[in-house]
This record gives structure tokens, C-alpha cells and sequence, in this order.
């Protein structure tokens, strides 16, 4: 069939998909509601660390099958180190339940959490994870048991700062997976001005005093980890030349392959200053292209406040682009990504008018109405909770936005009463996965202050999916940087297993592509880290696979 048909005929269901869409929160019945603590009471907050929420990772840690989920949780300034709660982790059943297994597992780290991170780390072939906190973070590595053991001491990747997303990918690829970590402020309470002090007189958003920073305070350098091979890690941030005469705010990290050359690039979101794109040399060092490509200003010239981030092949071309959420009263951004040469910031052609008002955090590019092309959800949710007392055309709990593509413009999905996109929370992270393995990609929420939030895709039609775990042998376990190819006569989608993501978050480890209604057979590529490649024609469609490097095991 020709290309043009194929897309005439995706174009002509996406509408008819779009009304069979509909999120339903299930958050009571799968038992993973975890309420968010992050320093005082929203009245009483003082400092910008007690408004920024926590994350949340999907794994599947006993190696089942079934996704489970880990959920990270703050505390407050009296108690910083032991917490108020713990980090939770939840194993699946594969059909919609949870249950608690924190204290069994060894994992509920009661710090000032903030990001996870879920990966291989020495290689055992078990999903290990990675913890930032306000503080030193926290590496914990699957024993196969059901348990992990606590291995930050030897790891050598501890850090004693704020620290905020972090990525796990094989900058060097040589099979492990490295580390980078993305940091944020100086938040002492000793050094920065508590809000309504007499020394936080410039802290102001539209004449109400609010939390003093980013702007102002001071930044910290992001750090970069080389595994050594074992889940040991070095520090290279100097060596490898990502480190910053002046660091920025880190908010948001995402490594993916943005030129084709084979291996993984790091973008981050900053907060209030230019965002980073960091190139891969390839010899173990990098270099920041981010003003050069045209990826770190807004189509203004302007840094904007960048908070959220995410990578995809939006428009087909086989070029990853990238999404930025930002600050309210600002758009967020689409970067599509011309040839690895420059970006274009795309985003009001696009139609992302809609996000001017909104503050917004966690993302994701996935195909959730699974018409062939990939869609855009977006986490909101105020920073300051004082703005509800002023008139300022916004407020502290909003809804969030999911945006249905139809060939490169993004429409905003309208949610009935009852549609999980009707809550009203301060969201902060957003983490996609298939939990249920129905073959559609439901969203795990996390807030400020509130319980978390699991919205189940509930997408009521016959369209076709292809869904597929990817197991490295000479590439990394986790496959991350594994691109998969789907071919329908000439008509092809690509997907990477992308490092980090979202806000705060680690998403499904597996990759799901929609094929709307086409009946056509399907073939698959995979390219491999390190540039292996393997084929197999006519691929099963409808079910997860399993796929290990070499073995073409279904």
C-alpha cells in the first residue's frame, strides 16, 4: 500500500480513536496511593525545596514480568535525614493489583527523596535502583531474593546536594550502564532567605511574596558517573567536559540519540536558564550544543524555566525531537529535530497555546489513542500555593493537559466528567508504563502534599500494537539506547529506549508502538547500542515479546 494511503487511512480513524479514549483513576482499587511529603503545609511553606514534589520509577525488579513500582518521598526541614515516610515499592500482579513489599524488599529510604532511576548497574542481569534526594542519593542493588542491599558507600555515587532527575544510559558503550545526574540549588535554610523574611524582600511573583530561587541562589554542577563495570562508579564530570564554569538549575534529564551517530546524547531542562544539550563525542567526552543547535532558547531567543523534559520521534522522520514543559505563562516547547542539524521550536504551529497558563512538570511523547503517532501528556500543578489568594490568572491545583496528534498538530483531548484528566491536584511526576499488559499506556501521577494518582488507559478499540522487552547481551542489560524500527511497505515508526524522562520519573523499560487499524504483516529491526542489528519479519502483534540480543527469543 502506498505511504500516502497509510497515512490518509490512520488520519481518518484518529478522530473515531480519540472518542474511545478515557483515563479512569484507579488509584484506591490498585492500592498505590501515596501521600506526598514535601516540607510544611502548603500555608506554611518557606523555602522552594518544600514545593517541588517527588517521583516515582515503573521496574520490574523480580524479573516476572509484571511491572512494579517504586514511589519516592520528601520530609521536611525538623527531620531531613530519616523523613516523615518512606519510599515505597509495589509489587504487580500483571492485572491491575499491587502489593506493599518496602519493608521485605529493604528499599524504603525515609531522606529527602526527590527522582528514581531503574536499571542493570553491574550487569547481574536484576533492575537496580537509583534514588536522588536532597542530601546524599541512594544506589540499591537487586539481590535476587525480593531484596536489595544499600551499595551508595561503594558505588561512589552518593553526592551530598540537592539533586533532581537522573539517567541511566552507556555514554561509552561498553556495555554498563553510566550515570548522570542532574543537580539543582543551594537550599541551606542558613543561606537562603526563608519566604516573608526580611532578607527575602526581591522572592516575589507577581507582587506576593513567595519561595526565594532559582534565580538568585546558587546552582550546582550536574554530575557525571562512569560504571566501571561492576556498579562501581567514577566521577568524569570534569574529564568528560560536562561540567559548567557556571552550573545551572537542573530539573529534568533525558539521554537519547539526537544526531544518528550510534550513541547516546544528554539533554537537560533548566530551570530559569539556557537548557543543555550535551553531544557525545564518542571518546568519552562531550560537548554542550544546546545554543549552537538551537535547542536551548525558546523561537524568542529566551531561556524559559524549564522543568520537565522528554524525547521522541514526533513527526516520523526518524529524527528524535524533544519536549520541554515549563513555567506558567509560558508555552512549553517542541523541538523537532532537523536531520541531528539544528531544532526548530515548533511549538505554537504545534499547538501547545493551551500550556501558556498552566505550570507544568512531568511528560511524556507515547501514542496513548495508539493511531501510529505519538501523542503528548503533561503534568500541572502551581509552585507557589499563595497565588490562589491573589487574582493572577492562575492557580495552585490544575488540571493536566493530554494533547491527541493528528499528522503534526496536537489537539487537546476534551475529558468527560469522570476522565482522570478532570482532577484538579498540584501534580509534579509523570510515569507511563502498560501496567496492566493490555497494550495501551496508562500514567502514574505523583502531587505536592496530596496522594499520588494512577489513571488507567481504558482505550476501547480494535487497533493493533506491537509491544517488546529488549534484553542486551554486548549492549547494556537494560537496552537502553536500543532503537526498534517497524516497517509496513514503506511506511516506518522508530522508537528509542530512551534514558531518564518526564519529570522526576523513570517510565516503561519495555517499548509499545500503535499501528492504528492498519492488517498489514509487520516487520521489526533492532538496532542494538553499539550498532548491532537484527530483523524479523512478519512480528507477532497484540502481545508482549521478549527480544534478547542474538537470540531473536520471542
Amino acid at each position: 500500500m502506498r505511504p500516502l494511503l497509510i497515512a490518509a487511512l490512520i488520519a481518518l480513524a484518529a478522530d473515531a480513536m480519540a472518542a474511545d479514549l478515557r483515563f479512569v483513576d484507579v488509584t484506591a482499587e490498585a492500592g498505590v496511593a501515596v501521600k506526598n511529603v514535601c516540607g510544611e503545609s502548603p500555608a506554611k511553606k518557606r523555602w522552594l525545596v518544600e514545593a517541588m514534589g517527588a517521583g516515582a520509577a515503573w521496574l520490574d525488579f523480580d524479573g516476572d514480568g509484571n511491572l512494579d513500582l517504586y514511589v519516592v518521598n520528601g520530609s521536611t526541614f525538623d527531620r531531613p535525614a530519616d523523613g516523615g515516610e518512606p519510599n515505597r515499592l509495589f509489587r504487580g500482579d500483571g492485572q491491575g493489583g499491587f502489593s506493599d513489599v518496602t519493608a521485605a524488599a529493604g528499599v524504603g529510604h525515609r531522606g529527602w527523596g526527590f527522582g528514581a532511576a531503574a536499571g542493570d548497574v553491574n550487569g547481574d542481569g536484576l533492575v537496580d535502583l537509583f534514588v536522588t534526594n536532597l542530601g546524599p542519593n541512594v544506589l540499591y542493588l537487586n539481590k535476587g531474593d525480593g531484596t536489595f542491599r544499600d551499595a551508595t558507600k561503594a558505588s561512589g555515587v552518593s553526592g551530598d546536594q540537592w539533586s533532581s532527575s537522573a539517567a541511566l544510559f552507556d555514554m561509552d558503550l561498553d556495555g554498563d550502564l553510566d550515570l548522570y545526574v542532574g543537580n539543582y540549588m543551594v537550599t541551606d535554610p542558613k543561606l537562603v532567605p526563608a519566604r516573608g523574611s526580611k532578607n527575602a524582600d526581591h522572592c516575589q511573583y507577581k507582587g506576593i511574596a513567595v519561595a526565594c530561587g532559582p534565580r538568585g541562589e546558587r546552582p550546582i554542577q550536574d554530575q557525571l558517573y562512569r560504571n566501571n563495570g561492576s556498579g562501581v562508579f567514577t566521577d568524569v564530570t570534569a574529564r568528560s567536559g560536562v561540567s559548567l564554569e557556571t552550573p545551572r538549575y537542573a530539573l529534568g534529564v533525558v539521554t537519547f540519540d539526537y544526531d544518528n551517530d550510534g550513541d547516546q546524547d544528554i539533554y537537560v531542562a533548566n530551570d530559569s536558564v539556557a537548557n543543555s544539550l550535551w553531544r557525545n563525542n564518542g571518546d568519552g567526552t562531550f560537548s554542550d550544543q544546546g545554543l549552537r543547535s538551537m535547542a536551548a532558547l525558546n523561537a524568542d531567543g529566551r531561556s524559559q524555566a524549564g522543568m520537565g523534559t522528554d524525547a521522541g520521534d514526533f513527526d516520523g522522520d526518524g529524527w528524535m525531537d524533544v519536549v520541554v514543559t515549563n513555567f506558567a505563562h509560558d508555552l512549553n516547547t517542541l523541538y523537532r529535530n532537523k536531520a541531528g542539524k539544528f531544532f526548530v521550536d515548533d511549538s505554537q504551529l504545534a499547538g501547545l497555546g493551551p500550556t501558556f497558563l498552566t505550570l507544568s512538570w512531568g511528560v511524556g511523547l507515547r501514542d496513548f489513542d495508539r493511531d501510529g503517532d505519538l501523542d503528548l501528556m503533561i503534568a500541572n500543578g502551581h509552585v507557589y500555593p499563595e497565588v490562589d489568594g491573589y487574582s493572577v490568572g492562575t492557580k495552585f491545583r490544575q488540571r493536566n493537559h493530554l494533547f491527541l496528534q493528528t499528522e503534526g498538530r496536537l489537539k487537546p483531548h476534551n475529558a468527560a466528567d469522570g476522565d482522570g484528566f478532570s482532577l484538579e491536584r498540584s501534580f509534579r511526576g509523570a510515569a507511563f508504563a502498560d501496567y496492566d499488559n493490555d497494550g495501551d499506556i496508562d500514567i502514574f501521577l505523583t502531587t505536592l502534599d496530596e496522594p499520588s494518582v494512577l489513571l488507567r488507559n481504558e482505550l476501547d478499540d480494535d487497533s493493533r500494537w506491537f509491544g517488546v522487552r529488549l534484553i542486551g547481551e554486548k549492549s547494556n542489560r537494560s537496552a537502553i539506547g536500543a532503537r526498534v524500527r517497524l516497517r509496513v511497505g514503506e511506511r516506518s515508526w522508530v522508537q528509542e529506549r530512551v534514558g531518564g524522562g518526564s519529570y522526576l520519573c523513570g517510565s516503561d523499560p519495555r517499548i509499545l508502538i500503535g499501528l492504528g487499524d492498519l492488517k498489514q504483516p509487520v516487520s521489526a529491526e533492532i538496532q542494538w547500542p553499539g550498532g548491532g542489528r537484527e530483523t524479523i519479519a512478519d512480528v507477532p502483534l497484540g502481545r508482549w515479546l521478549t527480544w534478547r540480543e542474538g537470540e531473536n527469543s520471542r
